[in-house]
């Protein structure tokens, strides 16, 4: 059986997998697969392992990952009021018009911020609609970026792929950056703890990877290091 926080992991892997964005090749998917079937088998692996596989693997579908969740922003932007408004029954309805009236609005309704505002049956039922919506805006979503989104997906997929070939450079300077940190050891450690952040959130086993942060990460962590022989610490 495996430890608990590498079931945890693979589990995450699992669900990125079973929800992987329209175009993404079929040889990165049988690759995923292969590599799922192992995991689950493999009762001896240890935590670094994993999270190894599914970093290499999470860059291969972030592109595609991020383009998709543009579109899906944008639609669910669009349409996910229109498709609220149509699941629910009169009173609900109405009460949604009161929030609104008060200075709320659907964005903050997803969000789940201010559900207080709603009693206990209520939140319940705008709870599941909302799940509904989401459901019905990923299937319009993945429509129309195989029909009359294709070309703006697929130009996308290309933005974020030459974005995450610039964060791949960042990350081999950072990471060449804390090899040859000999002086101040802690700095060397620092500097690997952000570069494995920024892996996990680009194979969503950590938050959001934004490219900005990783391209100031150098300057901030080389001024760290003059800071540190300034100041003859650790």
């Amino acid at each position: 059986m495996h430890h608990p926080q590498v079931k945890h992991t693979i589990d995450i892997f699992e669900q990125v997998y079973r929800r992987l964005p329209p175009l993404v090749p079929p040889e990165v998917k049988d690759e995923m697969a292969h590599a799922l079937e192992h995991l689950h088998n493999d009762f001896t692996i240890e935590a670094p392992e994993v999270e190894n596989v599914i970093i290499a693997l999470g860059k291969k579908i972030w592109p595609y990952w991020k383009a998709y969740v543009e579109f899906y922003d944008l639609y669910q932007g669009k349409l996910g009021e229109k498709f609220l408004l149509v699941k629910l029954e009169p009173n609900l309805k109405n009460r949604y018009k009161e929030f609104k009236e008060h200075g709320g609005d659907y964005h903050d309704l997803h969000s789940g911020a201010p559900l207080s505002y709603f009693n206990s049956d209520e939140r319940l039922k705008l709870t599941q609609r909302i799940v509904e919506v989401d459901n019905d805006v990923h299937q319009y979503v993945r429509q129309a970026v195989i029909s009359s989104e294709a070309n703006k997906y697929q130009e996308l997929i290309i933005e974020f792929s030459e974005i995450l070939e610039n964060m791949e450079k960042r990350l081999d300077t950072l990471r060449q950056m804390a090899e040859d940190e000999e002086e101040h050891p802690r700095l060397a450690e620092e500097i690997r703890a952000h570069v494995r952040s920024f892996e996990f959130g680009l194979c969503l086993l950590g938050p959001h990877t934004n490219s900005q942060d990783v391209f100031a990460a150098e300057e901030f962590f080389t001024e760290r290091k003059v800071s540190k022989k300034l100041h003859r610490t650790e």
